[in-house]
């Protein structure tokens, strides 16, 4: 899976995994890597990027793509590497092929912990119009296949039918079931971004070890919300419920043993499923917020500023930017169809009206939290323990912490970036296997 880089998409809040190429310009130029074999371009600007000399990586771009992409931005795609990979080792191998009439180079690098592919896309002049990550998904070593069944299915909601997947384990009757909610944004049935599925390694880990799931394409993702009706209830909430009522109807599934867990958003979302729902055997929030969304928002763009030695550039202006939409969110003073740092009002005033901590507080159902300590989207100190101090002296929630997890529950180390997300990784095992602990104790 391939998906190619500019600052186009990066205002977006974190996570966002729609980046845009740039078309070559033509433009002539004293560039460093002119008149240069693209091989050994390809093979200097990876060099350059593990020898932190990005000024000099920068200058291998076209023109058009240099104003573009700054020095900050690559150093955080390298940071995003070498988070999942660990310690660049060296080059392993080049390919040269020839797409849609451009020389392109794909390049395998060496980590301490693995091989990751970048793909290099150059214009007349031997100068990168496109860069794009170039990993592809490899299931966990933790999941059995012959242990796993997986079948396709539509789920059927007003107006909108949405693809979805039902994974059981091949062998066992009567299993408890999970319905896995997405976070924010327009996410398929797998969360996948390039080379991660958060959702897929999920659902067949818990299949491996005797737990169905369902997992479905979100709305957004499949059909068009005006951004009107684009509330809490209409994107997420009203098809969860729809989910977990087929997942009821799954041969060789328990009914009364279904657990919503929601990722993200989701979470966030997860007490008011269960709340609509009333019959749910337990709820999870996987990386869930406690603070009001719109200022969680904030800090993954402070974060995002301030991360690693280089300024990425027009990220300070853009946090100056939505600070000012963030008070205005604070204050109601937007339109439910305006979309502001970068979603609808009507989703904002959804959140505003929707009291998350006080209604887990009065669910009946044990609650659990997993949640990284690498995760600066949402964090162990802003987030789980203001869950932890909010529903503390219930009996039945859980609070579990990953070290070196990051925002989708993956490994990795370094200060963490939005990048990681798309270099191969999978789901930590210990975060399954205690998943599947609760499950068995609900």
């Amino acid at each position: 899976m391939v998906t190619s880089v500019s600052t186009a998409a990066l205002s977006a809040v974190a996570g966002c995994t729609d980046f845009l190429s740039q078309e070559s310009d033509g433009e002539q130029g004293t560039d460093a890597n002119r008149s240069e074999p693209v091989t050994d371009v390809a093979m200097s600007f990876v060099n350059d990027l593990a020898d932190a000399r990005f000024e000099s990586a920068l200058k291998r771009f076209a023109p058009s793509v240099r104003e573009e992409i700054g020095v900050g931005q690559l150093e955080q795609i390298w940071l995003g590497y070498t988070a999942v990979g660990g310690a660049f080792d060296g080059i392993a191998a080049t390919e040269e092929t020839v797409m849609s009439g451009h020389d392109t180079i794909d390049v395998t690098m060496a980590f301490d912990h693995g091989e990751h592919g970048l793909r290099l896309v150059f214009d007349a002049e031997s100068r990168i119009f496109e860069f794009a990550f170039n990993d592809a998904y490899e299931r966990p070593t933790y999941v059995d296949p012959s242990a796993v069944d997986e079948r396709d299915i539509d789920l059927e909601t007003d107006e909108c039918s949405l693809g979805g997947t039902v994974t059981t384990p091949s062998n066992g009757d009567n299993v408890p079931g999970v319905v896995l909610v997405h976070g924010s944004g327009k996410a398929n049935r797998d969360v996948q971004q390039v080379a991660t599925r958060m959702f897929k390694d999920l659902a067949d880990g818990l299949a491996t070890q005797g737990i169905a799931t369902l997992r479905y394409d979100k709305r957004t993702h499949t059909c068009e919300v005006a951004p009107a009706d684009h509330t809490l209830d209409r994107v997420t909430v009203d098809d969860a419920l729809v989910a977990i009522e087929r997942l009821r109807t799954v041969d060789g599934v328990d009914g009364d043993r279904i657990v919503v867990a929601g990722h993200s958003m989701g979470g966030m979302a997860a007490p008011r499923i269960a709340d609509r729902d009333g019959n749910l055997a337990g709820v999870a929030g996987l990386a869930a917020p406690a603070r009001p969304f719109h200022e969680m928002v904030l800090d993954q763009l402070e974060h995002q500023a301030t991360v690693g030695d280089r300024t990425w550039e027009g990220m300070s202006e853009r946090y100056e930017e939505w600070s000012d939409d963030v008070a205005r969110i604070r204050d109601g003073d937007y339109d439910p169809d305006e979309i502001i740092v970068g979603l609808p009002g009507a989703l904002w005033a959804s959140l505003e009206s929707y009291d998350h901590i006080e209604v887990a507080g009065k669910l009946d159902a044990p609650l659990l939290f997993l949640q990284g300590d690498r995760d600066y989207q949402v964090t162990v100190e802003d987030d789980l323990e203001l869950w932890r101090s909010e529903l503390g002296d219930r009996s039945v929630p859980e609070f579990k912490t990953y070290d070196g997890l990051n925002h989708l529950l993956m490994p990795g180390e370094g200060p963490a970036v939005v990048f990681e997300s798309f270099v191969r990784n999978n789901v930590a095992e210990r975060v399954v296997d205690d998943f599947v602990g609760w499950i068995d104790d609900v």
